[in-house]
């Protein structure tokens, strides 16, 4: 495992980290699916386990990851190695008596959130805790930033963090000073952040997580134009038929410039979001102890300088996210 500066946190990470979503299992709220599928604990909590022996520190959930179940089965394991490991949490997103998703970054909702996720993590304070993809208005009220503030006071969180949506509200937060470690979705797929927000941020010292490095699975070479999802996973929301041939047309592509370069496409492309140092951690998830053995095997060494240019260049002004309106 190598590890990286989360900014100038002057906290050390490994470059891979454990994503918590999917351990999370099937959740929904508003009628639409919100989780990755059927997952069973046993399994959840060895992939946990496996992921520490091998050496993975970084730890990224959120309280909305299972409506707390992610949480919970992080702090079974983690618990037990507290002093060894960070832990990364977010908090906004929430589900009604009602059944609804809603967002609540205000003071009071942050502060009753913390301790839960204190609770369920089983310990008495975070190292990241960040805000769940808000919006620039949200942030600009004010409220987000002085709960931060009272939080470290207390000793509840170490450093906070913003969850970006896209690039532009990344630079946006930097700008203007607020938190120290940004996550962004970035992937072979989806380059954006790479040519404003990753420069910025590494002038400014902020940390970066690079959550969806596998592009939701598209960058695993495993799905097909006829791939169809499960009723409770959340990809049937956004990968629709038509948007599938789309990207699946971009994975092609990088599959035949990745070629023999890397043992396979998963771990090229997590080769390729490391080769970016402006990236302190990736977040691939991870339900068994055999996806973390495979996640893992990204992190050592790197892949050649002229594959990770063609990359860049044949596929860097695609963003099939953004392209079509989707925010993860």
């Amino acid at each position: 495992m190598q590890y990286r500066d989360l900014g100038r946190t002057g906290i050390r990470v490994s470059v891979i980290g454990f994503g918590g979503w999917a351990i999370g299992g099937t959740a929904e709220a508003s009628g639409t699916p919100l989780g990755w599928g059927q997952t069973f604990d046993d399994e959840s909590l060895a992939a946990i386990r496996r992921a520490r022996e091998l050496g993975v520190t970084f730890f990224d959930t959120a309280d909305s990851y299972g409506f707390g179940r992610s949480e919970s089965l992080l702090g079974i394991v983690l618990s037990r190695h507290r002093h060894e490991v960070v832990i990364a949490t977010k908090v906004g997103v929430l589900r009604t008596a009602g059944g609804e998703l809603r967002k609540n970054f205000s003071k009071q909702h942050i502060f009753h959130a913390v301790d839960g996720s204190l609770k369920r993590l089983r310990t008495d304070y975070i190292d990241l805790y960040q805000v769940h993809n808000p919006t620039i208005d949200e942030l600009a009220r004010g409220e987000v930033q002085d709960a931060m503030d009272r939080l470290q006071d207390a000793g509840k969180i170490r450093f906070w963090g913003v969850s970006v949506s896209t690039p532009e509200e990344g630079v946006e937060v930097i700008r203007r000073g607020w938190a120290h470690a940004l996550q962004v979705l970035y992937n072979a797929l989806n380059q954006a952040p790479a040519r404003e927000l990753f420069p910025l941020a590494k002038e400014k010292g902020y940390g970066v997580i690079a959550r969806v490095p596998l592009a939701s699975g598209l960058l695993t070479g495993k799905f097909r134009i006829d791939s169809l999802f499960p009723a409770d996973d959340v990809r049937q929301n956004f990968l629709t038929p038509r948007r599938l041939q789309e990207a699946l047309e971009r994975v092609d592509e990088a599959k035949s410039i990745i070629g023999g370069a890397s043992r396979n496409l998963a771990e090229g492309a997590l080769k390729f979001v490391l080769a970016n140092d402006a990236i302190a951690t990736t977040i691939p998830g991870a339900r068994s102890p055999r996806q973390v053995e495979m996640n893992v095997a990204a992190a050592e060494g790197s892949m050649p300088a002229d594959v990770i240019e063609k990359l860049r260049a044949r596929l860097g002004d695609y963003n099939f996210y953004q392209r079509h309106g989707i925010r993860l």
